[in-house]
C-alpha cells in the first residue's frame, strides 16, 4: 500500500476505521461505504453509492 499523500489523498472514517483514498477514487465512488468480511475473513469495502 502506498503512503498517505496529503496533496492527493483524502482520509475518511468508515464504521470507525480510518480509510485513505485518492481524491479521484472518492469522486468516482462517493464517500459512503460499508465494511464487511468475505469468505476467507478478508475485509471487503463496498461502495453504497456510485
Amino acid at each position: 500500500m502506498d503512503e498517505f499523500d496529503e496533496d492527493e489523498d483524502v482520509q475518511i472514517d468508515i464504521d470507525g476505521v480510518p480509510f485513505a483514498a485518492e481524491k479521484d477514487f472518492l469522486e468516482k465512488y462517493g464517500t459512503a461505504f460499508t465494511l464487511s468480511y468475505g469468505e476467507n475473513k478478508e475485509v471487503v469495502l463496498t461502495a453504497d453509492q456510485a
